[in-house]
């Protein structure tokens, strides 16, 4: 009897060291715009691979993409846009193209009780002395922020409130603190799990008024050999992902 037991013991000490022999981690690098549904989808994909581990950091997708560049150890990298993902592939660092997996959406919000947003021209209350907007030169929806006021000749009256941030995460926080009266950000930020108060309002931005702020994911050379990268990537490329994609004010195809 005593033999069985150690017999049993023994395999289930064997079965646990094979399941740990596979077991990987990977790094991935993520938009900030991303930091609600891409955790809420990394919790799903986990869900059956308790040995498996899948660190994001959150930082713009043009830092991302510089940390890439100068040998980041990076195995998933899952921009804002398609363009940084782009430039990867056509620097030889990444082995495969990059592929589009949502749509984001750009809005102007507040969360002031003071400054109900109704519609996009309510920038330029003479009230509002602060204006959030993500970095343009690092943060695609900077870009499509920066765009759509150009395209509604507002730019210039409005561009002498404006507080960067360098990434969307950081744009966002100037107003969810009440440091900016009112800031661009992405539907994905204030979405489903995202930042929600009593006092929050916004507006979409017409996607007519900026270019369409597609976003794709890329493996880079690092990662190119990663089992769980690959399906981590084919997991958000995925139905399931669409459906939070969705969830958190994204378009998908």
């Amino acid at each position: 009897m005593l033999k069985n037991v150690k017999k049993i013991a023994f395999f289930c000490a064997l079965l646990v060291g094979v399941q740990l022999s596979y077991a990987e981690q990977i790094r991935v690098l993520g938009a900030a715009s991303l930091k609600y549904v891409l955790e809420d989808i990394k919790k799903d994909f986990l869900k059956n691979r308790p040995h498996d581990s899948i660190e994001i950091s959150y930082i713009s997708s043009g830092k991302a993409y510089s940390q890439i560049k100068n040998g980041a150890p990076v195995h998933l990298f899952v921009a804002a846009d398609v363009s940084y993902p782009a430039k990867l592939y056509a620097e030889k660092l990444a082995p495969q193209k990059e592929e589009i997996y949502a749509k984001g959406k750009l809005v102007l919000w507040s969360n002031d009780a003071n400054f109900k947003l109704e519609k996009f021209e309510d920038i330029l209350n003479a009230k509002i002395k602060h204006i959030s907007v993500p970095n343009p030169k690092v943060a695609p929806y900077g870009r499509a922020s920066i765009e759509a006021l150009e395209a509604t000749n507002m730019l210039k009256k409005v561009e002498s409130k404006f507080v960067f941030g360098e990434s969307i995460g950081g744009a966002t926080t100037y107003v969810e603190s009440k440091n900016a009266e009112v800031g661009f950000t992405a539907l994905s930020m204030l979405g489903e799990g995202g930042i929600n108060t009593p006092t929050m309002s916004f507006v979409a931005i017409p996607e007519n008024l900026y270019k369409p702020i597609l976003q794709a994911l890329i493996i880079p050379n690092y990662g190119k050999d990663s089992k769980l990268a690959n399906e981590f990537k084919a997991y958000i490329l995925g139905k399931d992902a669409k459906e939070k994609f969705i969830k958190f004010g994204y378009s998908v195809e």
